[in-house]
């Protein structure tokens, strides 16, 4: 899985495939905004991927706050944001403030069926809300 962004993410973010779950792990949420947009393509190349069921983001260890900047082409583009809206999506994260601020916007772009997160591992709660197992 080689593509045209993967030079320039950030060292900080891996991903890869098992099954039909799409995997994205962030390490550290400091990053410049060519990493920013890189990462936003992975994700909407993730999407876009016929085998892809779903996305699990792993933002478990991932260090620092995303730059402001960064962050606004989450909540503000309205291409990347539709993009997002045709697989299910589950972003585990380390705090529990995290988790409602992420939760937050995506009930703020009416994602809320496509887009959650959880303040935990990868497990059955997570499973049953990307997969109805």
């Amino acid at each position: 899985m080689s593509n045209l962004f993967d030079k320039s993410l950030p060292k900080t973010t891996s991903y890869w495939k098992e099954g039909n779950i799409f995997f994205i792990k962030n390490t550290s949420f400091i990053v410049n905004m060519e990493e920013g947009k890189a990462m936003a393509e992975l994700l909407i190349f993730a999407m876009k991927d016929k085998e892809t069921v779903c996305l699990l983001i792993d933002n478990r260890e991932a260090k620092g706050a995303w730059p402001k900047k960064v962050s606004q082409i989450w909540e503000s583009n309205d291409a990347y944001i539709s993009s997002l809206q045709s697989k299910k999506m589950a972003t585990l994260t380390s705090s529990t403030v995290t988790m409602m601020q992420t939760n937050r916007l995506s009930r703020l772009h009416g994602m809320e069926t496509f887009s959650k997160a959880f303040n935990t591992d990868f497990n059955d709660e997570v499973k049953e809300f990307l997969l109805g197992k």
